[in-house]
């Protein structure tokens, strides 16, 4: 069946009718403007702040090995009495480090066997002793301590302890606090965005409807990493900035 063509409306006409339904004009000394019938805005409000840790933690690890469970376990004890002085030499608290439990793990190495003709005939795991690790853990205030004395524990070598050390990660004690602090100043970021939005069209914003706060992204300052839906937690860095965005939607009168 054939439509009429007045019977189609046009796409303008439909444009036209949607903007009528959802703005009506205001005359205002001689003048009309346009007034959207809205009667609520939506925002998002954020913030970012610097701010340098407050707690370092470090860790490290000795290790020995040795065909003897008991052999290796005394030089075990020998090498934490070592690694104790030399935490206390460093100017380390006894409260602010502790030694973790043992690690004991037994080795084994590949045995090939060969036939006359030199042909590899069968692989044997053959026992090659135990490896005994003991971690030790460093928490304190004094992050500058910490750094000094994770750069110098390689002296540990020249006494014959077999050690590793990972780099020392960083901590804010007051991070409460810092988020309090970050919410109220994106929900007022938020609350001047809404404001300026609704006055610069002629009217007023009402009472707050709604709001939800974002996840924090803590990052490296200037570093390159990037924000997770989840949220980030940077460990690695001193120095941090934090970043919140809070969503509102007001009234407008």
């Amino acid at each position: 069946m054939t439509r009429h063509p007045l019977l189609v409306p046009s796409l303008a006409v439909v444009l036209a009718v949607s903007i009528l339904a959802s703005a009506y004009l205001v005359a205002r000394n001689g003048h009309y403007f346009f007034r959207s019938q809205a009667s609520d805005i939506g925002v998002t409000g954020s913030t970012s702040m610097d701010f340098t840790s407050d707690l370092a933690v470090w860790q490290g690890q000795f290790t020995r090995k040795a065909m003897d469970l008991k052999e290796v376990y005394a030089h075990m004890k020998q090498d934490k009495a070592v690694v104790e002085q030399f935490l206390k030499d460093k100017g380390i608290d006894r409260d602010a480090y502790a030694f973790l439990s043992i690690d004991i793990i037994p080795q084994n190495k590949t045995v090939n066997h060969y036939n006359d003709e030199g042909d590899l005939v069968d692989r044997e795991q053959v026992f090659n002793g135990y490896r005994l690790n003991r971690g030790f853990k460093v928490t304190s205030t004094d992050i500058n301590l910490v750094e000094r004395v994770a750069n110098e524990v390689t002296e540990l070598i020249e006494q014959d302890v077999y050690i590793t050390s990972y780099p020392p990660k960083y901590y804010y004690t007051r991070l409460g606090a810092l988020k309090i602090q970050m919410i109220e100043a994106a929900s007022e970021d938020g609350q001047t965005r809404a404001r300026t939005a609704v006055s610069g069209g002629g009217g007023e914003l009402g009472d707050l409807l709604e709001t939800s706060i974002g996840v924090f992204q803590i990052l490296g300052t200037n570093s390159d990493e990037s924000f997770s839906w989840g949220g980030t937690l940077n460990t690695s860095s001193k120095l941090k900035t934090a970043f919140v965005n809070v969503k509102q939607r007001y009234a407008i009168e």
